[in-house]
């Protein structure tokens, strides 16, 4: 008789065990791409200084704004790309683009360029989130009636 310890774990607790692996390594990357996005934001001053082409408060919202709206725009593509080919190179080359813009984003030298550096930015970020999100589905066992399920308990609970 085999002793408990001395068992091999089952292909269940294996594969729960590496679903939340995938969680843990897909989690400081987001805390990234959700840090990046507000950072700038609090850089202000020192932005504005080191870019005085940058110039009005006006330019700084419209790089703020070009940000968010590329990224709501390319969500859906990211989305749609990573549905389609794999979550994984999906995942990657987002991270290896959303590396350099950040290089990039850190020697720009005007206004136009700090645009372009957002811009790209956001496309590159606009990619990492939904295909992290569907490859923590895949590896959770999601389910619309299990969603269903989940939501229905959450509700309960807040009500």
């Amino acid at each position: 008789m085999s002793h408990p310890d001395t068992l091999k774990p089952s292909a269940a607790m294996t594969t729960s065990r590496y679903a939340w692996t995938v969680v843990a390594l897909l989690f400081p990357v987001a805390l990234l791409n959700y840090l990046d996005r507000q950072m700038i934001a609090s850089m202000k001053v020192s932005v504005m200084r080191d870019i005085p082409s940058v110039g009005s408060e006006a330019n700084w919202g419209h790089m703020l704004a070009q940000f968010k709206w590329v990224y709501a725009v390319f969500s859906v593509v990211g989305g749609y790309i990573a549905d389609r080919f794999s979550k994984r190179y999906t995942i990657c080359a987002s991270l290896f683009v959303w590396s350099g813009i950040t290089w990039w984003t850190g020697h720009v030298q005007s206004f136009e360029e700090l645009i372009w550096a957002r811009s790209l930015m956001g496309i590159s970020e606009a990619f990492y989130i939904p295909a992290a999100l569907a490859l923590i589905a895949d590896y959770h066992g999601y389910s619309p009636g299990r969603k269903r399920s989940a939501f229905t308990r959450w509700a309960s609970i807040a009500a």
